[in-house]
């Protein structure tokens, strides 16, 4: 059974301005437009087939949720889905802004 790895703020930083990556955010849609991590995709119910069409399933996936708990149930099913390369990233948005500025989502 494929699963995720967990990984921690600055190594996700760090790969995903150093290989072809995506950072995808599973907060709910208030929370992502107030702030996000630049380039993030917002995943969500609606925005899954998008994804799946968008991404390449060789493409590391990184996941992004409140505080880094929901988002390794994400993670494991994007991993059963076919996704090669799937993290969860430790402390989630909460720790990322104490780390690293966000981006308000364009209106």
């Amino acid at each position: 059974m494929s699963t995720f790895k967990l990984i921690e703020i600055a190594e996700t930083k760090q790969r995903l301005q150093s290989e072809e990556a995506i950072l995808v955010d599973t907060r709910d849609a208030q929370s992502f437009a107030a702030d996000h991590a630049e380039g993030a995709f917002h995943l969500t119910n609606e925005t899954l087939k998008e994804f799946v069409d968008k991404v390449e399933f060789d493409t590391p996936v990184f996941v992004v949720c409140y505080h880094g708990n929901s988002s390794k149930g994400v993670a494991q099913y994007l991993a059963e889905q076919g996704y090669e390369d799937v993290y969860s990233v430790e402390g989630g948005m909460s720790m990322w802004r104490q780390m690293y500025p966000l981006t308000a989502s364009e209106s």
